[in-house]
């Protein structure tokens, strides 16, 4: 997987989070708290020296994924924007 990459991603669905034009729950707005919590998590293990533990980074993306379904879920949006979601594996 592309760490690099995902967190491009993440960070630009990160970016549509902050926009007013989705629903803002408190249980919305506790999700994407916890997003952007486990996006610089994952941001802090890729940029790491010691990048060797695959186990965490593992379980970051797992969370995350896990973070983005219930975001998707709790939105407003019409269609699904965070379909890709479900392809958010990370690689064994």
């Amino acid at each position: 997987m592309d760490i690099e990459a995902l967190i491009r991603n993440l960070e630009a669905v990160n970016d549509s989070l902050k926009s007013s034009t989705i629903r803002e729950s408190d249980d919305f707005k506790k999700c994407v708290s916890r997003f952007q919590a486990k996006l610089a998590d994952l941001i802090g293990a890729y940029n790491s020296i010691n990048n060797s533990n695959t186990e965490d980074t593992k379980t970051i993306i797992s969370d995350l994924k896990d973070i983005l379904e219930e975001i998707d879920k709790l939105s407003s949006y019409e269609g699904k924007i965070l379909d890709f979601v479900k392809n958010i594996v990370p690689k064994n």
